[in-house]
């Protein structure tokens, strides 16, 4: 049995990715910033959980969380880092500020997220696997996505990078890119059956994601079967940043 380190934990995909692990019966550690969100997750879950809530993007908070959980629940050797936010604006109006949050959130939370996991597997000379979440905008050009998919490009590079440096130690990690997902994050999008009908028409699935597309994936990756599997950047996403099909009439 393993234990999962899960961040973002009550949003669409950490939330899904949580009651995949927990009814294949591992340990979970849940984090995210709103610890009543967390409490109510882990209660539903039929599998031994711990809720440690922490703000990600600041640099000691990662490090604290794991060595909180690893003190309760042993050794954890999968993460499955699902923190992340979004902007939809051009270039020319998105403020410094703006920016900053964009790498702050995405970038930076997952950079000491991983950091500190892979300190803690290689003092313990433990194998171990991570998952980071990317995005769609990483790699295929959306008009007024230039904040995030720069930002979510930054997580890419980590995730391929860091599979690289620990590949030999065991350690394997690997970043997903889920395409257009219903979820809160995303309500300006998927907040209506109009709005939901209206871009899942330039899916070539004619679909929007859910949470449960891109935690099956996660799940996979995190797993034992995916043992061979490091380095890897896979799209979730209907096949919309490859496929390219006729226009409907």
């Amino acid at each position: 049995m393993t234990t999962y380190w899960i961040t973002g934990a009550a949003g669409a995909i950490g939330s899904a990715l949580c009651e995949q692990l927990a009814a294949a019966g591992h340990h979970l550690v849940l984090s995210g910033r709103d610890d009543a969100r967390l409490q109510t997750l882990a209660g539903r879950l039929p599998t031994r959980t711990l809720a440690l809530a922490g703000d990600l993007t600041q640099t000691a908070t990662a490090t604290r969380l794991l060595q909180a959980a690893e003190a309760e629940l042993g050794p954890v050797q999968g993460l499955a880092h699902c923190v992340g936010s979004t902007l939809i604006r051009p270039l020319h109006l998105t403020r410094d500020e703006d920016l900053e949050a964009l790498m702050q959130v995405n970038f930076f939370s997952a950079a000491y997220t991983l950091r500190a996991f892979v300190q803690s597997l290689r003092k313990q000379r433990l194998p171990g696997s991570a998952v980071l979440v990317g995005s769609l905008v990483a790699h295929a050009g959306f008009p007024n996505h230039e904040g995030i998919g720069s930002a979510k490009a930054a997580v890419a590079g980590l995730a391929l990078s860091t599979a690289a440096s620990y590949a030999d130690k065991g350690i394997r990690v690997n970043c997903v890119h889920p395409g257009l997902t219903i979820s809160p994050l995303t309500g300006r999008l998927t907040d209506s059956p109009e709005a939901i009908a209206r871009n899942a028409r330039q899916n070539p699935m004619q679909r929007l994601g859910e949470g449960h597309d891109t935690a099956a994936m996660m799940a996979f990756l995190l797993s034992d079967a995916a043992g061979w599997i490091t380095g890897q950047q896979i799209n979730i996403d209907g096949g919309q940043a490859l496929l390219h099909p006729l226009p409907r009439d």
